[in-house]
């Protein structure tokens, strides 16, 4: 009786039989990137091509996008010679101004609260609790602080002697201050938290060396602390400028209609007053492609200025 010869297997055998560890590697790592690469095709890439594609005709909202019929440039034209959209734009990069005034003040706070004690925990819960709050119940506080009549803001301006305190919530020129003013309020807890994250990453062995040289507490902040924090500040800059030029629920909120004379109508409430209100959705997608093309560019350029400040 023969023997049956065993055949050894060796390791190419093995490979021939399925994928290598490395080839299994890879494919995980495709399926991985396949799931946000789907998403971002369905949730942005698809609806900005359909709002292009819209924005070059004139489409009755709730109507199929079949019967849309095309008009060309006509919807960029009528928005281009709306003084309403310009004001509106105006009003969205004057909105801004509250993005360098909260990131100070973000800064200032996180590094009075990077110093060791035992209460930093709580103010960063306290800090941080109007971020995760209701907008609703935030702009309601707000309508209340400056009220002209019964608000704290008055009442305290009164007791100090100014009988003709302002009118902040019906006076063109204070009411976006208001929105200013609580959206940096709102804002303050997050930026706090990646600051506070940021410093605590920086080694300390920077700042033992500055102490040897004889650096005070300013120029240790300045030399060393805001230039390794510029990551933080960038990412802070970016996703602030994209947040502020879609600017809509706390205007909408606080203020019935636009405010007066228009001085709290944003672009995006322009936006969404021309497609569902006025159903003119070519018109509406214009303007959506127009703010993203600006945010688009806004972007690039921080990008940019950026890119120099690391060379």
């Amino acid at each position: 009786m023969q023997q049956a010869v065993r055949k050894k297997v060796t390791a190419p055998d093995l490979r021939q039989r399925g994928l290598n560890y490395r080839q299994k590697d890879a494919l995980w790592g495709y399926a991985l990137i396949a799931i946000p690469l789907i998403g971002m095709l369905f949730f942005v890439v698809i609806p900005f091509g359909m709002s292009v594609y819209s924005s070059f005709t004139s489409w009755p909202m709730g109507q199929p996008i079949e019967k849309a019929k095309m008009v060309g440039l006509k919807n960029y034209v009528d928005m281009f010679n709306n003084k309403l959209f310009w004001q509106s734009l105006g009003n969205t990069f004057f909105y801004m101004i509250g993005i360098p005034i909260g990131l100070a003040i973000s800064l200032i706070l996180a590094a009075a609260m990077n110093r060791g004690t035992r209460s930093e925990k709580v103010f960063r819960v306290i800090y941080y609790v109007p971020v995760i709050s209701s907008v609703v119940a935030i702009t309601f506080v707000f309508q209340q602080i400056f009220n002209a009549d019964v608000g704290i803001i008055n009442e305290g301006l009164r007791s100090i002697g100014i009988a003709d305190p302002p009118n902040w919530m019906s006076h063109a020129g204070y009411t976006k201050w208001v929105i200013i003013i609580l959206s940096v309020w709102k804002g303050l807890g997050s930026s706090i938290i990646l600051y506070i994250a940021g410093m605590q990453g920086i080694s300390r062995s920077y700042y033992e060396a500055a102490q040897v040289d004889g650096a005070n507490w300013w120029q240790t902040f300045t030399r060393i602390t805001l230039p390794l924090l510029m990551p933080v500040t960038f990412y802070l800059i970016v996703t602030s400028v994209i947040g502020g030029a879609q600017m809509y629920v706390e205007p909408r909120l606080m203020f019935t209609g636009n405010g007066p004379a228009n001085s709290t109508f944003t672009t995006v409430i322009h936006l969404y007053d021309r497609t569902f209100v006025n159903s003119k959705a070519g018109y509406g997608s214009a303007v959506a492609v127009f703010l993203a093309v600006i945010i688009f560019i806004l972007t690039l350029i921080q990008f940019k200025v950026n890119g120099k400040g690391d060379k």
